[in-house]
């Protein structure tokens, strides 16, 4: 097991999901930027490092059934299939590093990721997140990608962050995708703390 896994498994063992500070009641920017791309239920979606995030159970009561949810911590999937009961078994689970060569069964109409690649403060380990992105987005797809701003936090549950805003994100974009917006959003953390995030849509080029 990865230094990195069990950091997480022991944070979504020992503490209450509720009051780690990126905790969200409710994920309203990510809400508002499906509705922005014109999400359906009928899409696939993946959510790239989901934590124990309530954003799957507002996709399951929109009618989302084509749901990936990824997570280097199990505890963490383990505590959303726990939470969504009956409908535990709508989404298909991944325990998975998103920094390593991953093969999946099909293509993601809608990639989401809100806080895992500000984590990423190794080059290569950005790249590879990029070549999945670029690889598993469908070809009309649309992914959004929440991180810190250059106004956010430098470090975030005890681990170094990186800061981005639309030109830093850009350079670590491959040639093929490109990047279509951003919006800010403050997060109120359960403290009552503000951070600021940065969400960027992207999408493959010529799509």
């Amino acid at each position: 097991m990865s230094q990195l896994k069990k950091h997480w498994e022991n944070i979504y063992k020992t503490k209450n999901h509720k009051e780690v500070g990126w905790y969200q009641a409710s994920p309203t920017a990510s809400l508002m930027l499906l509705s922005k791309i014109n999400a359906k239920p009928t899409q696939s979606i993946i959510d790239v490092g989901c934590g124990a995030s309530v954003l799957v159970d507002k996709l399951i009561q929109q009618k989302y059934r084509n749901i990936s949810l990824l997570d280097l911590s199990e505890e963490a999937l383990s505590s959303i299939k726990s939470r969504l009961a009956d409908e535990g078994e709508i989404p298909h689970y991944l325990s998975d590093d998103i920094t390593k060569k991953i093969t999946f069964n099909h293509s993601f109409d809608i990639w989401h990721d809100r806080a895992v690649f500000h984590f990423l403060t190794n080059a290569k380990d950005r790249k590879n997140y990029m070549e999945n992105l670029n690889q598993n987005l469908s070809p009309s797809g649309y992914a959004i990608i929440g991180t810190f701003s250059l106004n956010g936090p430098l470090k975030c549950s005890g681990l170094d962050v990186v800061q981005y805003d639309e030109n830093r994100i850009k350079r670590e974009l491959p040639k093929t995708l490109e990047l279509l917006e951003s919006t800010i959003s403050t997060h109120i953390m359960p403290s009552g703390a503000e951070q600021e995030y940065m969400y960027f849509i992207i999408k493959h080029k010529n799509a």
